[in-house]
């Protein structure tokens, strides 16, 4: 795909007039410098892919005509939730763009007992605004889901609703992640894979997590920091169960 990608929050449809304004049309006025007569690329995030002609230029706003469609092709073919526990600095930042390159579905935060930030001081929009981005740079066509932080407590209803529910937990010697996706993955189409914070998790919230019918397991030998655990389960879970 040559057309630059832009993401429209709103409907789209073949033979309408959009605008594109914002943050958006600077980047395609004064960035990539586009003109009338140019096609550019527009998505809403419902996995489709609308082409159309720069219109009209102002200084504020450009208009597009749309004048096809296409569906998306790097889609994923699995639903990937990856529940992530709060941490500190651009660690969220950086986990929300490579899941999202990777494929993952939805991003849900939750805090743990060794958290070291609590949830107001998480911005799901900015989180939300770096999925887009991420987005366009690998030709998804969807974004992102980002969930409001809950507290680990709250998940233990959430675990039946997938076909398997994932915990590395680095105290785990006999599970690992790739062993039981392996054995799943002609099965599996709807996972979640939950990492804790830098700290780990607790035994009680392991057993909680056990009792409620999480799979335990290891994710290898050595310790991996958050942001690398979340990125590895991630890119493990699409190489493995992805078609």
């Amino acid at each position: 795909m040559k057309e630059k990608r832009y993401y429209v929050n709103s409907n789209l449809t073949i033979g309408q007039n959009i605008t594109l304004e914002g943050e958006e049309f600077h980047h395609l006025a004064n960035v990539m410098r586009t003109r009338v007569g140019d096609s550019i690329c527009l998505f809403n995030g419902n996995g489709k892919f609308y082409f159309g002609i720069v219109k009209n230029i102002s200084k504020k706003q450009a208009e597009i005509f749309i004048e096809k469609e296409e569906n998306s092709s790097a889609e994923p073919s699995i639903n990937l939730t990856i529940f992530q526990a709060l941490a500190k600095g651009d660690k969220l930042s950086l986990i929300t763009q490579k899941i999202t390159e990777l494929g993952a579905t939805t991003l849900a935060l939750f805090e743990s007992e060794f958290c070291d930030v609590k949830g107001n001081s998480t911005k799901a929009e900015r989180l939300y605004s770096i999925a887009i981005s991420a987005s366009k740079q690998c030709g998804r066509a969807t974004i992102l889901k980002i969930e409001n932080t809950v507290k680990l407590t709250e998940l233990k209803n959430k675990i039946s609703d997938f076909d398997a529910f994932f915990v590395a937990y680095e105290a785990e010697d006999g599970r690992t992640l790739v062993d039981e996706l392996t054995k799943g993955k002609n099965k599996l189409k709807n996972i979640a894979i939950m990492i804790g914070a830098e700290g780990g998790f607790s035994k009680n919230e392991i057993e909680l997590l056990k009792n409620c019918g999480a799979i335990i397991v290891s994710l290898g030998k050595r310790i991996l920091r958050t942001e690398t655990a979340a990125i590895a389960c991630t890119a493990l879970a699409m190489q493995i169960l992805e078609n």
